[in-house]
């Protein structure tokens, strides 16, 4: 009965891709059509498509400068057809109607946020040296909260202990959003909860990103959802949009809150191995933060924004929780719930922040991330801080996930280690959590990869943090991370293979699709 029930699933999702490999196929027929109806004019329609192709993709798109440059390179290396691969599968122009309609949507939803300007200025005096990052997340429509009750989880069963009770205590809504939601122990013990909360009158929501969800975004899935009473939206349906289909384009986005009160954000997918309740890559590493209280209003904010842009209905934050009295602490903690997307390009506050934290660390910089697809601005922050004199060190997996995206991390390996920055690699299996920590002082928990897409092409999400308990924890998980860890020696790097360096060169071509 079990099998009966997974064959139309199976058929579904085979269909759906298959759908979409067919549009891919057209899209490559046509090029290939264009060629060779055009190869009798091959010389001057060769000068003309490159020269437009040139001017078209360097001054009219709005994109980082390394990503038009690839783009560039695939031009010149097809010729005749590259520009037409850069329409049907480059990144989405700063002008599109998506773009215009998420921009609105962050206005109008920004508008409920409430002004901080006390907090603001108790920040900037307590944190002097992370105060313009302060004031340009502020102007981003970015508030900072302080005091929250903040917590740090080292691993996906920690949160899961936590999580649980938190969705059985829900009282008015649970909103989550998802890039990957699988089917398994954690959906199945998950699901009665909210089904439950649903039946009883709350408001419950279930946002995902439908290229990162296919496998579970079945017809059967979509009913049983629906059928329990939960709003059920997609980001970006990949059978909607298949002439210009882009895996870039895709909300990355990570938000599980409850009753605007309560919000969980990280590296951590709704899926089996990211609670160790499934063995994929050795152990999986990975990290969440909770935070309460008020700051969870610009958690809110991001998801409904997500919400109106994705199903077209105006959204409105609820009304602000009371306010009560800031818990004690030794030293202030500062909040600042962000995230960011190719519709703030070429001003994304993702990158913008991530730049700003790097050239202002003084001591020491700690970073963990699964991906290092570096565009030339991080690289070059990264050096810099290297050369004067920071303690820079970067956490990576052991065991990857994606072969050719290690091959591309690698090549980028050389160029830090000859700076002076330390790579060391996870060895227990693979290290997924997105986490930096600087001088003690600030800290970064959330979605955010370092890669193109997370700094360029997704829409991400994070928590910024100044002062406070939860700034030693990140950093102490990080050192925890590095003492179960390989260090990545230079000359041992430079023994690679000549396959294996002419491999990396050709997939550091692609390095903005990845």
């Amino acid at each position: 009965m079990g099998h009966r029930r997974r064959l139309p699933d199976f058929l579904n999702t085979f269909l759906r891709i298959g759908s979409v490999l067919l549009a891919v196929l057209c899209q490559l027929a046509l090029v290939v059509v264009t060629v060779l109806v055009l190869n009798s004019f091959a010389f001057a329609f060769y000068l003309l498509m490159q020269f437009c192709s040139f001017l078209l993709i360097y001054f009219l798109v709005n994109d980082e400068a390394q990503y038009k440059t690839n783009w560039i390179l695939l031009v010149f290396l097809l010729p005749g057809c590259g520009f037409l691969l850069y329409f049907l599968w480059g990144s989405k122009r700063e002008y599109s109607w998506f773009n215009r309609r998420f921009r609105q949507a962050e206005q109008e939803i920004g508008e409920g946020l409430p002004d901080q300007p006390e907090t603001e200025r108790r920040c900037a005096a307590a944190f002097p040296n992370e105060a313009p990052v302060g004031r340009y997340l502020a102007r981003s429509g970015y508030p900072v909260y302080e005091n929250r009750c903040t917590r740090f989880f080292p691993c996906g069963d920690a949160m899961y202990h936590s999580l649980i009770p938190d969705l059985k205590a829900a009282k008015r809504s649970i909103h989550i959003e998802m890039f990957i939601l699988d089917k398994g122990v954690i959906w199945d013990e998950l699901f009665p909860i909210l089904r439950e909360k649903a039946a009883a009158g709350l408001d419950v929501r279930l946002l995902l990103d439908d290229f990162g969800s296919l496998k579970a975004s079945t017809p059967r899935f979509r009913r049983q959802v629906r059928a329990a009473g939960i709003q059920l939206a997609f980001f970006a349906p990949i059978n909607k949009d298949v002439l210009h289909f882009s895996f870039n384009f895709r909300t990355h986005q990570k938000y599980i809150l409850i009753d605007n009160a309560i919000g969980y954000t990280g590296g951590i997918n709704l899926a089996d191995e990211y609670f160790d309740r499934r063995q994929r890559f050795g152990y999986w590493k990975d990290t969440a933060v909770r935070v309460t209280g008020d700051a969870v209003a610009s958690m809110e904010g991001m998801f409904l924004v997500m919400w109106q842009v994705c199903t077209g209905t105006a959204q409105r934050l609820p009304p602000p929780l009371p306010r009560t009295a800031a818990a004690e602490t030794d030293s202030p903690v500062f909040v600042r719930p962000f995230a960011g997307g190719p519709a703030r390009n070429p001003d994304n506050p993702v990158e913008v922040l991530y730049d700003m934290v790097v050239d202002r660390a003084t001591e020491y910089l700690y970073i963990t991330t699964p991906y290092l697809v570096l565009d030339r601005s991080m690289a070059g922050g990264l050096i810099r801080a290297a050369k004067s004199g920071v303690d820079v060190r970067i956490m990576m997996p052991g065991i990857y996930d994606k072969w050719y995206v290690r091959m591309v991390s690698n090549d980028n390996f050389g160029l830090l280690l000859r700076h002076n920055i330390r790579i060391f690699e996870y060895t227990p299996g693979f290290l997924h959590a997105k986490m930096l920590v600087a001088d003690g002082k600030s800290a970064i928990c959330g979605s955010v990869n370092l890669d193109f897409r997370s700094l360029w092409q997704h829409y991400e999400d994070g928590v910024y943090f100044c002062g406070g308990q939860i700034v030693e924890d990140i950093k102490a998980d990080i050192l925890s991370i590095q003492a179960d860890s390989r260090e990545v020696l230079y000359e041992d790097w430079k023994r690679r293979g000549l396959l294996t360096k002419l491999m990396q060169k050709l997939l550091g071509l692609l390095a903005p699709l990845m």
